[in-house]
């Protein structure tokens, strides 16, 4: 009577261990739904908040899968448009006229690091962490506070980012996957003596794949 041996398909099953190049790219949402902002206008130091309606964001990239553990070059842009501005006289609870129509607009270079905990027999679904650092270029366009338009704000800072995300293995070279990602800037003194802008992002939520060369 024949015996059949029936192999087990290891390149399906490992997967998600394969190691080498691959390409990513991700897009969702953008809420950076707030900002502290502080300018000199004509002698007087004011300070204020913007507000900025959802926007869109994405994110491409190009890394390296050493198994668990996977490296990744990537540029990302966003967009908000401004909802609405506050002024002060700093030191005073009295308002001041402002307006600020336009957005802000956010690209990113950074160098992010993801752990995989891939999960089951055939690990097909891989939760992961990630975390990156590198520079943001904010471009803010001119608000005007006090009858006074500032020059818009266009400078490099440092920014980085922390995400978690679940990704599932269609076949041994593309992945699909879902996260969240929280980002911020550095404090904007670095725009001019007259200008300053901080923000952090609420959690941000992007769809993306990873091909793997």
């Amino acid at each position: 009577m024949p015996i059949t041996i029936s192999a087990t398909n290891f390149t399906e099953v490992k997967s998600e261990e394969s190691t080498g190049l691959y390409l990513t790219g991700n897009i969702g949402t953008s809420s950076f739904t707030s900002a502290d902002w502080k300018a000199e206008v004509s002698g007087s130091d004011y300070k204020g908040d913007l507000k900025f309606d959802a926007g869109t964001g994405w994110e491409l990239g190009l890394g390296y899968d050493f198994g668990r553990f996977r490296s990744e070059l990537s540029y990302g842009n966003s967009k908000n448009d401004i909802k609405s501005i506050s002024a002060k006289i700093n030191g005073t609870s009295a308002d001041s006229s402002a307006s600020a129509p336009g957005d802000l607009k956010i690209n990113s270079i950074l160098i992010n690091g993801y752990l995989d905990f891939p999960i089951g027999k055939q690990k097909k679904l891989t939760p992961y962490l990630g975390a990156g650092i590198g520079g943001s270029k904010l471009d803010i366009d001119n608000i005007t506070v006090a009858g006074e338009e500032l020059e818009s704000a266009n400078t490099w800072l440092f920014g980085y980012q922390a995400k978690l995300g679940l990704s599932y293995s269609l076949n041994n070279k593309i992945n699909i996957f879902g996260e969240g990602i929280y980002s911020a800037f550095s404090d904007l003194g670095a725009a001019g003596e007259k200008y300053g802008l901080g923000s952090n992002s609420d959690i941000n939520y992007r769809a993306g794949f990873r091909l793997r060369f």
